[in-house]
């Protein structure tokens, strides 16, 4: 289980015009700014208290009120990819598969490249009923996911960065070159660089993007009905069970319409499912 939690810090910026009532304003927006700083290092305090809290009782075996701790921690917007991660494993010590499996893949969704939330997702789907296999992808696609997900989105920008600037470097090489081998090769490169640099924007513009799609949901419930139409007296298609990993296609008065990876579709009530 992971030890490090990192929060979200709040900046506040404002602007103090100035004018006949300037330093009446800068000494109440001084004020203000004390105070509101003062309870956020007060609530970050108590954050990190039931972070701590929660590993510990988490180690301790006591897995309810190792999540209660953690819970309060994502309610209170402090959420993380370690948060994320950790809720996922105590749900699934506390044999909530269907919980289980919803966080792990919100951390896939911040970042693909996490093996320890890829495998603990693996064993967590092992015990799902619905064993629902995919429709096969062109393997050039496959491919530059698995490339894509190797490493995050921050890390794919700062390469990008990286590249971007030895772009800038070699440009000046070759406008400052003293022979014509020396321009070509900084020419050259620098159309490499460039080229890798746009591909590793593109990745990291890719997993950003995709990290704030709502556009796949896991069922929540036991047993739930698909229909054909979004009706209770729809005719039934087939039975999902908790855990199972759904797209969202449409939404019709408190119904989804959903696709499995093997491309079958029909209507969910929305409460039986959660969006990851």
């Amino acid at each position: 289980m992971e030890r490090i939690f990192r929060i979200n810090t709040i900046e506040m910026r404002d602007k103090v015009e100035s004018s006949i009532f300037s330093k009446i304003g800068l000494m109440f927006f001084l004020v203000a700014f004390l105070l509101t700083g003062f309870s956020q290092s007060i609530f970050a305090q108590d954050v990190r208290e039931l972070w701590k809290d929660g590993n510990e009782k988490y180690t301790q075996g006591q897995f309810a009120e190792a999540l209660a701790n953690y819970i309060k921690i994502e309610e209170a917007g402090y959420t993380s990819e370690a948060l994320l991660y950790n809720i996922g494993n105590t749900y699934f010590k506390l044999k909530e598969n269907g919980k289980a499996i919803l966080y792990f893949e919100r951390v896939l969704k911040l970042n693909p490249s996490n093996a320890d939330a890829s495998n603990n997702l693996a064993l967590a789907k092992e015990y799902s009923l619905d064993k629902i296999e995919g429709v096969p992808e062109f393997i050039l696609t496959t491919w530059i996911k698995d490339i894509n997900y190797s490493l995050s989105s921050d890390m794919w920008s700062y390469i990008s960065l990286f590249l971007f600037a030895a772009v800038a470097v070699l440009l000046l090489g070759f406008k400052f070159a003293y022979t014509s081998r020396l321009r070509k090769l900084s020419f050259f490169f620098g159309m490499v660089a460039l080229l890798f640099g746009l591909i590793s924007a593109a990745f990291a513009w890719d997993q950003r993007h995709n990290s704030g799609l709502k556009d796949s949901a896991i069922v929540m419930k036991l047993v739930s009905t698909v229909k054909s139409s979004p009706d209770i007296s729809g005719k039934t298609l087939f039975i999902l069970h908790e855990g199972t990993k759904v797209k969202l296609l449409e939404e019709l008065g408190g119904w989804m319409r959903v696709e499995l990876a093997d491309g079958r579709q029909g209507w969910i009530i929305s409460i039986d499912i959660e969006k990851i």
